[in-house]
C-alpha cells in the first residue's frame, strides 16, 4: 500500500517560469485535465472537477522563494482521514523539475492512493510540461 508517494518531470524552462505556473493553485485548471474549474475563498480552494465531483482543499503552507507550497483535501474524496499534498520547483539540468508529493492516510482497508493517483498527476504533469514548453 502506498499512501505517500511523487511524481516528477523536467521541463526545459527555468524554474521561476515553471513556479508561475505550477505554484499558482488556481492555475491548476490550466494544466490538470480532471479539474474544470477553481475558486479561492481564502485560503481554501474549491475544485470543480470535469464529472461534476467537488474538492475543498486548504492552502496550508506557501514559500515564493522555496517555489515550493502544500494543500490539504478537507472534502471530497471519500476515506480519506488526511491527506496532504506539495507541488515544489527546482532547478534542474536545462530548466526545471516539477515535484508532486501526496501523503495519505485513510480508513479503507487496503486504500492506496498511489494506486488512484499517480497515472493522472503524471498526465497531468505531462500536460504542465507542454503547457510550459508550448
Amino acid at each position: 500500500m502506498a499512501n505517500d508517494f511523487e511524481v516528477g518531470i523536467d521541463v526545459d524552462v527555468p524554474p521561476s517560469r515553471a513556479w508561475q505556473l505550477a505554484g499558482d493553485p488556481v492555475a491548476i485548471a490550466d494544466w490538470f485535465g480532471p479539474v474544470a474549474r477553481v475558486e479561492m475563498d481564502g485560503d481554501r480552494r474549491i475544485a470543480t472537477m470535469g464529472n461534476g465531483a467537488v474538492l475543498v482543499e486548504r492552502i496550508v503552507d506557501r514559500d515564493d522563494a522555496a517555489m515550493t507550497y502544500s494543500y490539504e483535501v478537507l472534502e471530497g474524496i471519500p476515506g480519506l482521514t488526511s491527506h496532504r499534498a506539495t507541488i515544489r520547483v527546482l532547478e534542474a539540468p536545462g530548466g526545471s523539475r516539477v515535484l508532486w508529493r501526496q501523503v495519505a492516510t485513510s480508513d479503507v482497508e487496503g486504500y492506496d492512493i498511489e494506486a488512484r493517483l499517480a497515472g493522472v498527476m503524471s498526465a497531468g504533469l505531462a500536460d504542465l510540461k507542454a503547457v510550459l514548453e508550448g
